[in-house]
């Protein structure tokens, strides 16, 4: 489980990361504030750093800066994956990295052992440690949802009053293209992760031949445990009671560390940066639906200009300059799924990415899947005012409005991140962005959406989601198991659903995005957490519960989103 740290060798892959980043990377840019911050705050008390988990370079890019900024380099829980890589596992361990398995299970010795180690770094406070909230990479391009082990883990220390206060640092990595988007796709539409190893990585060298554009980083304003417990959290309780006879989390506690999980994330994610490409990429995604896959290349600069200053104003940080657009720079970060011909733009239908995919269907969904990929990147900007332009598609009261918006929010509360608790909070103050931009009036207690280019590209956004969720849950009402003994796996469910949704539609391409199967499985986890099916704690046994609630449930979900898509 442990880390060897050796300086020599985070010295040698410092260098060669430095020259295989001046290949494959534009450029890096770094907020020296938040560095400037970091470095200060590293002697002074135990840090925790939390970065986003876009990418295999996530980890080797953060130890890679802190070197650079001569700040003491973190320890990293790493997957127990890496560690059977021959020769690789060893330069990690190396560089810090100490190995933890995916899952503890009931393995109580495990459990003790990682966690006494981890602790042990932070109450010594001999190097910061890095991991990721997330718990894996995010291959859909958003935030996943956040897990609580490690973090719980980690401020036990502050909790039994063994350390004064810790440190934590989200840190926000934005990548214009990961190098594993191909994968990402690929694995999405249910095509198994190729497992790690060093012959796999020897044979991935082509991307060096590649270009990925700009990297942009920034540590996040660091948050003091101790002044955000206060009032939260009572140390005094495990103060007078022998530690090997106290629960290890207390009720407040955990819920302490629910909502610091929750920042974190909303931290990193206000501190994202969106590029262009990624814009790009839905403006070409709502031209396809209605079956427009090609565009003139002024007609495509003109709908990008429109739509950046518009993400602007809804308070996207989008790295774009209004008198400098490059298309084809543009179009080089969204290739091989879009080229250029002459003077149009083009979403390719059967990308060489897709070349290997025996079923056409998925062929033709491949594009589109890493258009809506790249999309996704900027969705927890404009998420709550997608949410109510879909809503308020024809006026409607605030109450009702309301009501509609906390429906909407808690159905996809699997798919974006939300502050549990503040529906109303997140309301007001999407209303008041909304009204101040002038995108929607209120009159007699009446919202109306004003300008109806903003709500068909808002809608445009969010639609993709809400059609796979209604598509999954017309197939389950009828199909899913309703009883124990015919149970399945959720795996073996979302795949007959992809299954059902291929081959539903006669151009089943125009709507790829719904054999995302992490789209799909969200679907079912929303029903389980509506107490609609049944789901247990390995996922290994699914089955409907109640069919006339759920049967409600999507009549609601259907008045909530009218009027629907044509295909529905």
């Amino acid at each position: 489980m442990g880390h060897e740290f050796s300086m020599t060798i985070l010295r040698f892959i410092g260098g060669l990361i430095r020259k295989i980043f001046k290949q494959i990377i534009t450029d890096v840019t770094v907020h020296t504030d938040g560095i400037k911050e970091l470095r200060k705050l590293s002697s002074q008390k135990p840090l925790l750093l939390i970065p986003t988990h876009r990418s295999y370079l996530d980890f080797i890019l953060v130890t890679w800066l802190l070197y650079s900024y001569d700040i003491k380099t973190p320890v990293i829980a790493a997957g127990q994956d890496f560690m059977f890589m021959k020769g690789v596992g060893a330069l990690l361990r190396r560089c810090g990295a100490y190995f933890i398995r995916r899952s503890f299970g009931k393995d109580k010795l495990y459990w003790a052992l990682f966690t006494e180690y981890t602790q042990t770094h932070i109450i010594n406070g001999d190097a910061p440690v890095e991991f990721f909230i997330e718990g894996t990479r995010s291959r859909t391009g958003k935030s996943l949802q956040p897990k609580f082990g490690m973090l719980t883990i980690a401020l036990e220390p502050f909790f039994d009053a063994r350390v004064s206060d810790v440190a934590i640092c989200p840190i926000t990595l934005s990548y214009e293209k990961t190098v594993e988007e191909n994968l990402h796709v690929r694995e999405m539409m249910g095509i198994p992760k190729p497992k790690e190893s060093t012959t796999g990585l020897i044979k991935a060298r082509a991307i060096l031949d590649n270009n990925y554009g700009h990297i942009h980083v920034k540590a996040g304003q660091i948050i003091s445990v101790y002044e955000t417990a206060v009032g939260k959290v009572d140390r005094k309780v495990r103060a007078l009671v022998p530690r090997a006879v106290i629960p290890s989390v207390h009720p407040h506690e955990r819920t302490f560390v629910n909502e610091l999980a929750y920042r974190v994330l909303l931290e990193q994610q206000a501190n994202a940066v969106v590029f262009p490409c990624s814009v790009m990429a839905a403006v070409l995604l709502k031209h396809i639906k209605s079956k427009v896959w090609s565009l003139q290349l002024y007609k495509a600069e003109k709908e990008l200009i429109w739509t950046c200053d518009l993400l602007i104003k809804l308070g996207c940080n989008l790295l774009w300059n209004k008198n400098q657009t490059n298309m084809d720079h543009v179009i080089r970060m969204l290739s091989p799924v879009v080229y250029c011909e002459g003077d149009h733009i083009i979403v390719h239908k059967n990308p060489p990415t897709a070349l290997h995919l025996s079923n056409s269907v998925f062929k033709q969904c491949n594009s589109l899947i890493s258009l809506g990929r790249r999309r996704n990147e900027f969705m927890h900007n404009v998420i709550h005012v997608a949410m109510l332009a879909k809503i308020l598609f024809h006026p409607k009261s605030k109450e009702r409005t309301l009501e509609q918006y906390k429906r909407l929010r808690d159905i996809l509360q699997y798919e974006f991140v939300f502050m549990p608790d503040s529906a109303a909070v997140d309301f007001e103050k999407t209303t008041k962005q909304l009204k101040d931009l002038n995108l929607i009036t209120f009159n007699e207690n009446v919202f109306k959406f004003a300008d109806k280019d903003v709500k068909d590209f808002l809608v445009s956004l969010i639609d993709p989601f809400l059609i796979t969720y209604m598509d999954s849950w017309q197939f389950c009402i009828s199909y899913m198991p309703r009883t124990l003994q015919h149970s399945q796996s959720l795996k073996s469910l979302c795949m007959r659903i992809q299954t059902y949704i291929s081959v539903l539609y006669c151009e089943p391409y125009l709507y790829g995005e719904s054999i995302n199967l992490n789209v799909i499985e969200n679907s079912i986890l929303v029903l389980a957490k509506l107490s609609l099916v049944s789901l247990d704690k390995g996922k290994s046994q699914v089955y409907c519960v109640d069919p006339f609630m759920f049967s409600n449930t999507i009549r609601e979900f259907a008045l909530t989103i009218h009027p629907l898509p044509a295909k529905l």
